[in-house]
């Protein structure tokens, strides 16, 4: 919420819909909370299950992947049919 003052006027100045700019923010806060190790909810239930984290990312490393191909394919398919408000 706090970067969203950046970033729509910065989708804006590319030509990207305002709809488009926070598909694209969701999604890389979506993927990379499932990845990023400071973030205290992995860390509190990978403890809960008893899993170290090298464990965890060799796990999650194909699902990663697998998202970030999917998301790029959402967001070139949004820019393509300029996605927003109709």
């Amino acid at each position: 919420m706090a970067l969203m003052p950046l970033l729509i006027p910065l989708g804006d100045l590319i030509g990207l819909t305002r709809q488009t700019t926070i598909l694209a923010y969701q999604f890389g806060d979506g993927i990379s909370n499932m990845i990023w190790f400071t973030y205290g909810t992995l860390l509190i239930f990978l403890n809960y299950g008893k899993v170290p984290l090298q464990k965890w990312y060799k796990f999650v490393w194909p699902l990663i992947v697998t998202l970030f191909v999917v998301a790029v394919f959402f967001l070139m398919l949004a820019t393509k049919i300029n996605y927003g408000p109709f």
